[in-house]
């Protein structure tokens, strides 16, 4: 998604290389997916999933930014 679009930022990270990560965003398993520090899948997710959960954040956001 994020190649996709401008508005869609994407982190892919290395878990024994980010200690610190791992203990903030409590990861037990990979892949682990977070959205805006809120919503939380650890591991697979089916693509319609993860894709409602992105409108759902973005809407969310639209919303508390009052745009």
């Amino acid at each position: 998604m994020a190649v996709e679009s401008q508005h869609i930022h994407t982190d892919i990270i290395e878990a024994t290389e980010f200690p610190d990560l791992v203990g903030r965003y409590a990861v037990r398993g990979v892949p682990k997916t977070v959205l805006n520090d809120r919503l939380f899948f650890e591991g697979a997710v089916p693509e319609a999933t993860l894709l409602a959960a992105v409108v759902d954040a973005a809407g969310k956001v639209a919303r508390e930014e009052g745009t």
